[in-house]
């Protein structure tokens, strides 16, 4: 894994400028990126339209892609949620929610289980 780690984090320090696309930028915009943080963790979600994406910075992403393509395939480093992360961190582009250890377990769990989380979504509006 944690060679993993090496490869994912360099393609991601030398190459996410020249990503930078329009999917990017708007995510970016719509500050989509969340930190999660309580008094003993940091959890990062991705917001999505349709489903929602936890988030391990530079190494893991719940979505689809970054299982089938990354994962299991190993043709691409990384997806485009860890990549927007890793950016909205840097820029200061993202939401930086305070909330309970409860919450944010119920936060995971929706995501993990059901892939969007009502309870973040009722948290956002």
């Amino acid at each position: 894994m944690s060679q993993n780690f090496r490869v994912i984090k360099e393609f991601i320090e030398s190459k996410h400028l020249e990503l930078m696309n329009e999917k990017i930028r708007e995510a970016l915009h719509d500050r989509r990126v969340i930190k999660l943080s309580s008094d003993e963790v940091i959890v990062w979600v991705f917001y999505g339209k349709e489903r929602d994406y936890l988030i391990i910075p530079k190494i893991y992403c719940s979505c689809m892609d970054f299982e089938l393509n990354v994962i299991f395939r190993g043709v691409k480093k990384s997806c485009y949620h860890i990549i927007t992360q890793h950016v909205a961190e840097g820029s200061g582009f993202f939401r930086d929610l305070r909330v309970s250890n409860e919450l944010i377990n119920d936060i995971l769990v929706e995501i993990l289980y059901i892939g969007r989380s009502s309870t973040l979504r009722k948290i956002l509006t």
